[in-house]
């Protein structure tokens, strides 16, 4: 069975890749999205910089998606420089909510997904808050390679490290 630490790890691993993807981004790039009706980079970083935090203060609270509301509002205007700290504030916020989560809660709780279905707050865990930042993260590393970052690959995007040299 997986523990509350290897989920929480999971999902703060996500984040630490996001932080180190934007050191990737371009820095004429913020504004790039690869179609007219897709975010820009800025806004995904917006987007990620609260999506973790958010969803999970969602299943807290019964599942009030009006919840979501205030984290969006305080990053509505926030600049790409500051992402890395909203990203450390997210983090720190995430694993604040989760170590106050009580162990049967995890089973026992029922939270709704946004487009239905409902399921225990653990498997809401996995498939909201890690699943969503996982995506995102994906995205945010195929708009940094599009926008000119053709030097990061795999271990960008799944390790948050650059690639070892070649011996």
């Amino acid at each position: 069975m997986i523990t509350r630490d290897e989920v929480l790890n999971s999902i703060l691993k996500e984040c630490t890749i996001c932080k180190h993807l934007f050191t990737k981004i371009p820095g004429d790039a913020f504004d790039f999205k690869p179609t007219e009706n897709q975010r820009n980079t800025t806004a995904l970083l917006r987007y990620l910089s609260v999506c973790g935090i958010a969803s999970l203060q969602v299943m807290l609270h019964n599942s009030d998606w009006g919840k979501w509301k205030p984290y969006s509002d305080a990053v509505k205007e926030m600049k790409p420089e500051d992402f890395p700290a909203a990203m450390d504030k997210q983090m720190g916020e995430i694993e604040d909510a989760f170590n106050a989560i009580p162990d049967s809660d995890f089973q026992t709780v029922m939270v709704k997904h946004p487009t239905g279905g409902e399921m225990t707050l653990g498997a809401g865990i996995l498939n909201m808050t890690l699943s969503w930042l996982t995506a995102y993260r994906m995205q945010l590393f195929l708009y940094a390679k599009q926008a000119g970052a053709h030097d990061i690959g795999t271990s960008n995007n799944w390790s948050g490290i650059d690639r070892p040299a070649k011996a």
